[in-house]
């Protein structure tokens, strides 16, 4: 049985291309670790971005239950660096297609929407869930939480029962970056 997998696009963050920062080498940990198996993306443009999430959208990749969308964000949407995606032409363009799966926001603000908001697009999208974070969160932090939080998430098979172990553990640190999981019929917050 193949390890569960985390299906990664990561948009631009420095317009400056000598800059390095990159959630890769989390991906690359979790697999040497025998966490989970990985896919990551470069995408800057929407172009790009709606093309590689059509291909996790195929059944080929199912096994990539977390769709993990690394990049700047502001409430309700996401920065690639040329271009913005918002969370409602998101769920438009999902139509319920991520059904069983984890939509993962790693982005400043994206979550810092109203819980009806947040409830309509799990709904739309078909989600399981969606998580993510309400406040803006340095790289340092956010990269070291991501650890435990993407490994949570890949062991537990309900979204309450990983946030729940999450704010047992590490509660503090999840308030302090505004941890938000939301599923079809509540949103926690740390």
């Amino acid at each position: 049985m193949p390890k569960p997998g985390i299906f990664c696009l990561e948009g631009e963050w420095s317009r400056d291309l000598r800059e390095r920062n990159s959630v890769l080498p989390l991906l690359e940990l979790l697999e040497r670790l025998k966490v989970a198996d990985y896919i990551h993306r470069d995408v800057a443009t929407s172009n790009e971005f709606w093309y590689y999430l059509k291909r996790w959208e195929q059944k080929g990749y199912a096994s990539y239950r977390i769709l993990y969308l690394a990049s700047h964000g502001e409430s309700g949407l996401l920065e690639l660096g040329k271009d913005r995606v918002t969370m409602a032409e998101l769920a438009e363009q999902m139509q319920g297609r991520a059904a069983g799966r984890v939509i993962y926001f790693g982005s400043c603000l994206s979550l810092a929407q109203y819980d009806e908001e947040l409830l309509a697009f799990v709904k739309a999208t078909g989600a399981k869930a969606v998580v993510g974070y309400s406040r803006a969160i340095p790289w340092l932090e956010s990269a070291s939480f991501e650890l435990l939080l993407l490994e949570r998430m890949l062991r537990n098979s309900r979204s309450d029962a990983f946030f729940n172990h999450l704010v047992r553990d590490h509660g503090a640190f999840a308030a302090s970056l505004g941890l938000v999981v939301a599923t079809k019929t509540r949103v926690f917050d740390a």
